[in-house]
């Protein structure tokens, strides 16, 4: 073997050019599809980093109403759950909840932290560089406060001081006592600053409230079925005890892991997975072509290598030694392709804060994957041009040696591969169409409101200082007072969601009989606004009035709703003076009962790939939990940013503990939204553009072979009076059905293939006939391009020459 290969080595040195072609065709697709492999599996297969991972596992919930929706457990269900579960060594809690901190180490400032019980750091293993984890103790109700620092906050706010262990912060207003710094890299779940115990979870004694994340280690010989099969018992026994909070909440069980992507996101990485390896078959059928046309001018040497005693497996051996020094060539430019690509991702993504433990980089498994498609590629490219021509007629060689010709069976596989290439090619074009065209839709999408000049601050009560829903209504009415005095803000309001944040939950209609058990109940979004909420983002107010200072908590409690909502609920008739109240609510609760006084356009919220549902608003001065309010604003001079100081100020005049937190203008929120969405779109632009180039160079090198092979054809075509324009018609006959077939195939398979894409797309059809129209006019061109080259060779040919090698 290692004597072919020394062989193999000598011959291919002799044909540089075609080498670089081939190494540079094999690296594009080994190089994409490693950077798409490395992709995935940090995001979908990798897992987190913890010994038998795949035995951690988490209670999901979900709610018929929202069944796209994920969601933990309360308290009081949590505490029924551990006291009777059999499946579990141990359970533990955690929930994401930003914290403030404040005090020593810098100005105030709101970072994401970790609110995890003792027995959770005990069951990851989560390691530390000092200190100590949290004890049962730790999380007694009453017991002093305690924070463990990541090892990310512990360099940036506290100078990595050695000494901060027993040292005293203010934690939510809370002098606090620094317990412990975790190792370097550990930020569970996903991107925590800080770890906090579960002794102050403001959310105990509310059933209703899911904000916990319960999770646990399986006994050994427990299955996730089983641990899920009892779960689901646990959520069939609540429903029956608790009907009031639990009308449509079912629970299960899956591996840990799984909460962090969902069923959508596997299916598209899974047509992004087929997609790369689409362009891997590309490159595969582009060197197959250069290889069928190097060995049909190697026929006089392997022929005399069959007449000097060479066996069929010999010179099949020799040949695919040859493939596999490309291939494996092509797999180093493909791994240094692939990292270069990783690096500009990962500079891509930084600004959405991807999870600690979700690397992007050139891993063994990686390597390997790269490895095996070179060993892939070396067979589908190699292995029918090696047999092809491992047993030469001696006789027909001989013949046609003086004439260059070939055979008409290589020529005929050569043009039914580039069919297949243009087929290939023409399906990623389309699907890399169709996720543009979504992209572009999403940005120039009607959102219902007006982003541009609006800047945005959120503002986070601390619950010791704030402890009451009056209190923090007193303290934003005070916020208003203050900024209503800054003659910088030409606007402003306040909200408890930011505009395209949806909060959906169940509602019941005055007059109408709630769904029927076993339906998901009627929902609708909410939010809760300060005055100047609409004309501030420009939503329209089609009927009724806004709200205004009269509208407080002794009042007539009322709402405004979207159009979406009146014509869903009241349709054909005025929304005005009806009625309904959130939640499932108790029969006789008057109280709750808010009347529609204004009716206002829908804006866009969620994901952005469906049409706005009902939504509807509160003023915040009538809503039951205003601890985080968001300030939005415009500016009297146009520079949204730079009221930035001028809240900070208002804010730290009314309490020196508290920062603005998600600051940025509505715009930049905005693109931050729609940031996946562009990710996405632009891996499959380059795989289109890559598919494109190789398609095009494939129909380049077949046609310019095929006229250098029917040189002596066309001189004698000319010597017989066959003009220029016969010529080029000759040429162009044989790319066009080529072109023309393999569009007809790839269109056929983009028609049922788009359909993967459904979930993903926004106001594009999946056979969106302009992406179809443009992916034939782009082929097309490339093909016109890849054809135009040869066929003016063709006109060239000299007819004496032609006649004198005849």
């Amino acid at each position: 073997m290692f004597s072919d290969l020394r062989l193999s080595l000598r011959t291919l040195a002799k044909s540089p050019l075609f080498c670089v072609v081939a190494i540079v065709t094999l690296g594009l697709g080994i190089g994409v599809n490693t950077a798409m492999f490395s992709i995935i599996n940090a995001i979908m297969w990798r897992g987190l980093p913890f010994p038998e991972q795949e035995r951690l596992v988490v209670v999901t919930g979900r709610n018929e109403a929202q069944p796209r929706d994920r969601f933990g457990m309360s308290w009081p269900e949590f505490e029924e759950f551990r006291r009777g579960q059999r499946s579990l060594v141990d359970v533990a809690v955690y929930m994401d909840r930003t914290t403030t901190l404040s005090g020593p180490g810098g100005d105030p400032e709101r970072i994401a932290g970790t609110v995890m019980s003792a027995s959770g750091t005990t069951m990851l293993p989560a390691p530390l560089v000092l200190g100590r984890w949290f004890t049962a103790d730790d999380d007694k109700p009453g017991a002093p406060g305690t924070i463990v620092l990541t090892h990310w906050l512990w360099t940036n706010r506290f100078k990595a001081d050695p000494a901060i262990v027993g040292q005293q912060i203010k934690v939510n207003s809370e002098w606090t006592t620094v317990i412990g710094v975790a190792a370097e890299g550990f930020r569970f779940p996903e991107e925590a600053g800080a770890f906090t115990p579960v002794r102050d979870l403001y959310l105990k004694d509310k059933r209703d409230d899911r904000g916990l994340t319960i999770f646990g280690r399986l006994k050994p010989g427990v299955t996730v079925q089983q641990a899920n099969a009892e779960v689901a018992a646990f959520g069939a026994q609540f429903v029956k005890d608790h009907a009031d909070t639990n009308r449509g909440i079912s629970f299960g069980a899956t591996v840990l892991f799984e909460r962090f992507s969902g069923d959508e996101d596997r299916q598209l990485f899974g047509v992004m997975l087929g997609a790369v390896l689409l362009v891997m078959l590309i490159a595969c059928a582009n060197v197959g072509n250069l290889l069928l046309a190097r060995s049909a001018v190697r026929e006089k040497e392997l022929a005399v290598r069959a007449a000097l005693g060479a066996g069929r497996a010999r010179v099949v051996r020799l040949l695919l030694a040859e493939t596999l020094l490309l291939s494996l060539a092509g797999a180093v430019l493909g791994c240094g392709i692939a990292a270069g690509s990783l690096e500009i991702f990962r500079r891509a993504v930084v600004s959405a804060h991807p999870p600690y433990w979700m690397h992007f980089d050139l891993d063994g498994a990686a390597l390997l994957y790269a490895v095996g498609l070179a060993g892939a590629s070396c067979l589908l490219a190699g292995l029918y041009p090696a047999w092809r021509h491992s047993r030469p007629d001696l006789n027909s060689v001989l013949k046609d040696a003086g004439r260059g010709s070939t055979s008409a069976g290589v020529g005929r596989f050569s043009r039914l591969m580039i069919v297949g290439e243009v087929a290939l090619s023409c399906l990623l074009l389309v699907l890399s169409g169709l996720t543009i065209r979504s992209v572009i839709q999403t940005q120039s999408l009607p959102l219902g409101f007006t982003a541009a000049g609006v800047y945005s601050g959120r503002v986070a009560l601390l619950d010791r200082e704030y402890d009451d829903v009056a209190k923090q209504k007193q303290f934003f009415a005070r916020l208003i007072e203050r900024l209503r005095e800054r003659p910088e803000f030409a606007d402003f309001t306040l909200t408890d969601m930011q505009p395209t944040w949806d909060n959906s939950s169940p509602i019941l209609i005055e007059g109408r009989a709630p769904e029927p058990a076993g339906q998901p109940p009627l929902t609708s979004s909410f939010k809760a606004v300060a005055p100047h909420f609409f004309s501030t983002l420009g939503i329209g107010l089609r009927q009724g009035r806004d709200f205004t200072d009269a509208d407080s908590a002794d009042s007539t409690r009322v709402a405004v709703v979207s159009t979406a909502f009146a014509e869903k609920y009241w349709p054909n008739q005025s929304a005005l003076g009806r009625r309904f109240r959130q939640g499932a609510g108790k029969p006789g609760e008057e109280e709750r009962w808010v009347t529609v006084v204004g009716v206002v356009t829908p804006i866009m919220e969620g994901r952005f790939n469906s049409q706005p549902g009902p939504q509807a608003y509160l003023p915040f001065t009538q809503a039951d939990d205003v601890r985080r309010m968001t300030v939005l604003a415009k500016a009297r001079g146009g520079d949204a940013a730079a009221l930035a100081p001028v809240l900070r100020k208002a804010v730290r005049d009314l309490n020196d503990d508290l920062p603005i937190y998600f600051a940025q203008t509505l715009d930049q929120m905005l693109d931050e939204a729609r940031f996946s969405k562009r990710i996405i779109a632009w891996i499959f632009g380059v795989f289109g553009a890559v598919a494109l180039v190789l398609a095009g160079v494939g129909l380049y090198g077949v046609m310019s072979y095929s006229v250098a092979q029917r040189t002596s054809e066309i001189g004698v075509r000319v010597a017989l009076g066959a003009t220029p324009r016969d010529v080029l018609g000759l040429v162009l006959r044989q790319s066009g059905w080529q072109l023309g077939l393999g569009l007809v195939l790839g269109l056929g398979a983009s028609y049922f293939a788009g359909q993967l894409l459904a979930g993903f797309l926004y106001a594009v059809s999946p056979h969106d006939p302009g992406t179809f129209v443009g992916t034939v006019l782009a082929l097309g061109a490339a093909g016109a391009c890849a054809t135009l080259v040869p066929a003016l060779r063709a006109l060239r040919v000299n007819p004496v020459v032609a006649l004198r090698n005849e």
